[in-house]
């Protein structure tokens, strides 16, 4: 739904969606916020900023011939939030002020909609942006990393960390058990996430069962997590991430099992289909892992997603980490509604991989040799069409 208005020469869109409300400002400023009134996107000089739900803000523009990410400081932050707010609060106190709208608005369960999103929109200030932010921490243990399809889902953490949390080249987890919370427990988590969301809920589009591993679960307690999370939270689609070496252990009847209470679409770091590389950076998995778990997923009726690190192992594994991943990717039966994402390797600061390579004399490898080896794994992929989406995973998208 559209509204459109004058407003002091200029020219207000504003745009009602299911899950939030978009209001562009001539067609230099954009403020999108969730159904909740909390700020989600805003556009402003050729710069876009984006707000996670756990406060933090992104902010993206083009210089050059390049894309530019940084994480918004606090203060910096607090001023554009209050700045969004202020603009919102300068709408609502113009649009009251004019007696064709509120009488259109009298018995019009459109404009009244409308107003009440913009009121909820302009009392989102930096002092709502904080106590906000505190209430995430209350709720939420920090939230690692999602796959790109899932930075809109509701995150309910059924575990905590990773149940092996041995890559080197991974530091989201360091630092913290794996622990697998009760059903009990759980459902205090979930009751808390739909409390904290309210109507935000609106914007999110599936259950992502976190965290890093979630599925290493037993069966029967995974059965009560997504009964509960879809008791508590809704009937949305429910997706998690699995590691190949604990996925084989569960057989297609188990995933069909949890397929029947939701579970649309599972997600698999698998790095490279090279073994010893795989052995190298310490992940807990081979290729042959790999092909039985998705397998045995594909054979439940579960969609599947997997994720290569471009770069991994530097010059010295490059032709092994190119050759095997081909061949473990054309092994996999892997089509529609699948998808292959590409992650180019980017060096956490608390991670042992770069002092690892650096002692083993092994050279990153450059920009050039990064997207050269993408190409050479993507040109020699050969699946059954329809075949998987091919995408890319760029962590540093990632907010939540």
């Amino acid at each position: 739904m559209v509204f459109r208005f004058t407003i002091h020469g200029e020219q207000v869109t504003i745009s009602i969606k299911p899950g939030a409300l978009s209001v562009m400002f001539d067609t230099r400023e954009v403020i999108t916020c969730d159904r909740g009134g909390r700020l989600w996107v805003l556009t402003r000089n050729g710069r876009t900023y984006r707000r996670g739900l756990n406060g933090h803000l992104l902010e993206k523009y083009h210089a050059g011939d390049g894309l530019i990410r940084r994480r918004v400081v606090d203060a910096e932050a607090a001023e554009l939030i209050d700045s969004a707010a202020a603009r919102m609060a300068s709408l609502r106190d113009s649009l009251a002020k004019e007696a064709a709208i509120r009488a259109a608005a009298n018995g019009n369960g459109a404009l009244e909609e409308l107003l009440t999103l913009i009121e909820r929109a302009s009392h989102f200030d930096a002092a709502a942006h904080v106590a906000d932010r505190k209430a995430f921490e209350q709720v939420y243990d920090p939230v690692g990393i999602l796959p790109p399809d899932q930075y809109m889902a509701v995150v309910v953490q059924a575990t905590e960390g990773c149940s092996f949390n041995t890559c080197t080249f991974c530091d989201f987890y360091r630092g913290r058990r794996f622990r697998i919370k009760s059903s009990d427990e759980f459902r205090m988590h979930t009751r808390a996430v739909r409390a904290f969301l309210g109507d935000s809920i609106l914007l999110r589009r599936s259950i992502f069962l976190g965290e890093a591993n979630a599925l290493a679960a037993p069966t029967r307690r995974l059965e009560a997590f997504m009964q509960i999370a879809r008791e508590e939270i809704g009937d949305l689609p429910i997706h998690a991430f699995l590691d190949g070496f604990t996925g084989s252990r569960k057989t297609a009847s188990e995933y069909a099992r949890l397929g029947m209470l939701g579970l649309k679409r599972v997600s698999i770091g698998m790095e490279s289909g090279h073994d010893p590389l795989l052995t190298f950076v310490q992940k807990p998995s081979s290729a042959a892992d790999i092909v039985a778990t998705v397998t045995e997923l594909k054979q439940a009726g579960i969609a599947v997603s997997v994720i290569v690190l471009v770069g991994l192992g530097g010059d010295r594994f490059a032709a092994g980490h190119v050759a095997d991943t081909v061949a473990l990717l054309n092994r996999l039966p892997l089509g529609s509604g699948d998808i292959v994402y590409f992650s180019t390797l980017s060096e956490r600061a608390n991670a042992p991989y770069a002092d690892q390579i650096r002692a083993a004399g092994i050279r990153p490898l450059n920009d050039a040799e990064l997207r050269e080896q993408r190409q050479a794994i993507v040109e020699r992929l050969n699946f059954s069409s329809p075949g998987p989406q091919i995408a890319t995973y760029d962590i540093h998208e990632f907010i939540y």
